[in-house]
């Protein structure tokens, strides 16, 4: 026998209500979502600012320049292995003395290969000399013949010491270069030639 109601129908069971919530953004979400515009809008901004301005990039690159070359230093003593630079005319690699010949840092590596930007020019001088370095060779298929490496133009000693050099960056713009200069000591420090 089905219960009544009080207005003499008979009694149904309705499902309870279900809320629900408008299709839309909480506000932590809308923050994020600003903040991770912002950091990407910042990214492009910087990016740009790097491109229009020569000097910067120059500025940039040196400074990429002058660290790496402090960190084969310090590589060099921790390893306590040789560890040379390859300097090209619009590149220079780090290498190091394998068991047979001189080898190349993986490109994972911070000491990789590195490629300067379309029409600037490295130039190294030692006692007071240009010295240009010897390509790399080819093999059959146009790949670097990394067995037949030429030995590096720049040598970073275990025992901390290098061959002094000053290897000059340059701009395609034909602006002032930087100087990267190592002592004998193994000091090294970077300039602007317009200070020399």
């Amino acid at each position: 026998m089905r219960e009544a109601s009080t207005t003499g129908l008979p009694f149904c069971h309705k499902p309870p209500i279900q809320k629900h919530h408008a299709a839309g953004f909480t506000l932590l979400e809308l923050v994020i979502a600003a903040f991770i515009v912002a950091l990407i809008s910042t990214g492009f901004i910087r990016l740009s600012i790097g491109f229009s301005n020569p000097a910067q990039s120059l500025e940039n690159e040196s400074k990429r320049l002058y660290r790496l070359m402090g960190l084969a230093a310090q590589e060099a003593i921790l390893q306590g292995r040789e560890i040379g630079v390859l300097v090209e005319q619009d590149a220079y690699r780090f290498l190091f003395q394998g068991k047979q010949y001189w080898e190349t840092f993986s490109a994972d590596d911070l000491l990789q290969r590195r490629q300067l930007p379309q029409g600037w020019a490295l130039v190294l001088r030692q006692d007071d000399q240009v010295i240009v370095s010897a390509a790399v060779p080819l093999d059959d298929d146009g790949v670097e013949d990394k067995k037949n490496m030429p030995a590096p133009t720049i040598r970073f000693y275990a025992n901390g010491e290098v061959a002094p050099f000053q290897l000059s960056i340059y701009a395609a713009d034909n602006s002032e270069p930087y100087i990267v200069v190592a002592q004998a000591n193994g000091e090294i420090e970077m300039i602007a030639a317009a200070a020399n």
